[in-house]
Order: structure tokens, then C-alpha cells, then sequence
């Protein structure tokens, strides 16, 4: 069955810079992605304006006076189902065996090692667990850098 979800990229149009955030059900959840994300950035916008555009897509202009930078909510047809956002915290085994594959010092935090609030804002921003662990973190959520799994 193909059901209606809502996919946020962020874009910076001078550079034609496209990058995928996450899927939602609603267009709803998809803007609460994109502001849990900017409160695990630490990052206030003021003057937010939202348009919707000719195609029917939501853009959300967010530094006052550059619309080079957007993020857009687009409607998109998907057959099976959205990714999980459910997850079973890894065990001290697993986690030490990730952190010594990929090099971690004491200032990088798997996702399972997060306090819970970061972890649960994550899922909120990215909508999906999966892709939530393949990050290593700083210790308030922020992304570090790729991990190798």
C-alpha cells in the first residue's frame, strides 16, 4: 500500500547543496524535526518564514536575510514503511568493540551512551534509529562524524 509521507531536506540553493534530514508521517512531525534539531544544535531563529511553493512544498527560510538556506518538507509517495524509531540500548561489550573500531576518544559519544533527552531528541530530528547510531556525538547530541559500523 502507498501511503503519503513528508521527507525535510535541508538546501543551500547558491551551492545546490541538498541533504536529506528525515521521513515523517506528517508535515507536522516533519517541522518538529527540524526544530529538535536546531535545539540540539543550540541554534535560535527569530525570524523563521515558512512559503509554500508552487509544487506544494513547505520552505522554511530561517536566517533572516539569506534564502540561499532552506530547509523543505516535500510530500512523497512510500511503499512499506516508515524506519524505526524504537531501539534496544547496545550492551558495554558492543559499545566498547564500536568505540575501538572507530577510534574514539573519551570526547565522542555513541548514541547509546547519550543521556537519555539527547537520545530522544535524535529520534524526534531524524525520525529513524538506524540512522541515529551511525553517528558518533558530542556529549549534548551534536554530530561528530560518520561512524563505521
Amino acid at each position: 500500500m502507498i501511503e503519503t509521507v513528508f521527507t525535510v531536506y535541508w538546501e543551500n540553493k547558491r551551492d545546490d547543496v541538498r541533504k536529506k534530514h528525515g521521513t515523517f508521517k506528517t508535515e507536522e512531525d516533519a517541522m518538529n524535526g527540524i526544530k529538535a534539531w536546531w535545539e540540539l544544535q543550540k541554534e535560535e531563529y527569530d525570524q523563521i518564514k515558512t512559503e509554500r511553493t508552487n509544487s506544494g512544498a513547505l520552505e522554511i527560510q530561517y536566517l533572516a536575510n539569506d534564502s540561499n538556506y532552506v530547509y523543505r518538507i516535500e510530500e512523497e509517495p512510500n511503499e512499506g514503511t516508515l524506519p524505526p524509531t524504537t531501539y534496544k540500548l547496545r550492551t558495554e561489550k558492543e559499545i566498547q568493540s564500536l568505540r575501538k573500531k572507530n577510534a574514539l576518544d573519551d570526547d565522542y559519544y555513541l548514541f547509546d551512551e547519550l543521556a537519555e533527552p539527547y537520545r530522544d531528541r535524535l529520534i524526534v530530528a531524524m525520525n529513524d534509529s538506524n540512522k541515529a547510531r551511525k553517528y558518533a556525538y558530542d556529549k549534548r547530541g551534536r554530530i561528530i562524524k560518520e561512524l563505521e559500523l
